[in-house]
């Protein structure tokens, strides 16, 4: 997600073809509909905010998520007064080579964000990643929890465990089984809106392929009112070019552009 997510391929006349891209969003913005009709209520209680968002190319921890493909992206949040938070976030997949299989993926999330100080916060999320008209015959949602310490909204460290991932790759299919994630992400901002990102992560995948891998990314975001958009670079280890071939995203450029309300 993202997390997190932080976002993110080759060139930016492929965000202009989203509109061409062979996407069904009908399942993914009917599970989005009810979080957008909430948005206008209980305001007094907390805070409703939402975003929509288009990429090239949708990038999660080194792998590309739609086979180097656009993707459309809508999300809905509610922040409490008392720190717990919940929301749900979508996007169109697509992980196999050549096209002709898209489904939605949609992550239901909730946690709890407290202050450790005036400069630190500590988060606790859990995440459930379902895939909605998938056509494997699998099954690959999965379930994540994650601990995060962030400082002043600049740098923030993450630890998360999954314990029934389940993956196809070029050395096997592993289902359900536990995988782990140690991610680090940074924004430095410069002047005009402009921020400097980076972000770098190690994915431990011993108990499903026998191997971890590197993974990160370099890049810049601009806001500008309720928009932001980010340009990236991302790197991966050799080891994801071994799983999962053409979708690594090592050496690949993302652009994306969100809408927040």
């Amino acid at each position: 997600m993202n997390a997190q997510a932080v976002n993110s391929a080759n060139r930016i006349a492929s965000v202009a073809a989203l509109g061409e891209a062979r996407i069904d969003h009908g399942a993914l913005l009917v599970a989005l509909l009810g979080v957008t009709m909430l948005m206008g209520v209980g305001r007094a209680e907390g805070t409703w905010s939402g975003s929509i968002g288009a990429t090239n190319n949708y990038i999660y921890r080194g792998i590309s998520q739609t086979y180097n493909g656009a993707a459309l992206q809508l999300g809905g949040n509610y922040q409490s007064a008392f720190g717990w938070f919940a929301g749900t976030w979508g996007s169109n997949v697509d992980p196999y080579p050549g096209g002709g299989r898209t489904f939605e993926e949609l992550d239901f999330y909730g946690g709890l964000i407290r202050p450790l100080g005036s400069d630190f916060t500590v988060k606790g999320t859990y995440t459930h990643y379902a895939y909605l008209q998938d056509p494997r015959p699998s099954r690959y949602s999965y379930d994540e929890v994650a601990l995060s310490v962030a400082y002043s909204d600049l740098v923030a460290a993450t630890i998360s465990y999954q314990p029934n991932y389940t993956s196809y790759s070029d050395l096997g299919f592993a289902s359900r089984r536990p995988a782990a994630a140690y991610e680090l992400t940074g924004r430095w901002p410069l002047r005009f809106g402009i921020s400097a990102t980076a972000g770098a992560g190690y994915y431990d995948l011993h108990h499903l392929f026998g191997v971890g891998y590197w993974a990160g990314d370099v890049g810049l975001a601009y806001v500008y009112g309720r928009l932001t958009l980010n340009v990236s670079r991302f790197f991966a280890d050799t080891t994801v070019a071994t799983l999962y071939e053409d979708a690594s995203a090592n050496g690949t450029w993302a652009i994306a552009a969100a809408w927040r309300f």
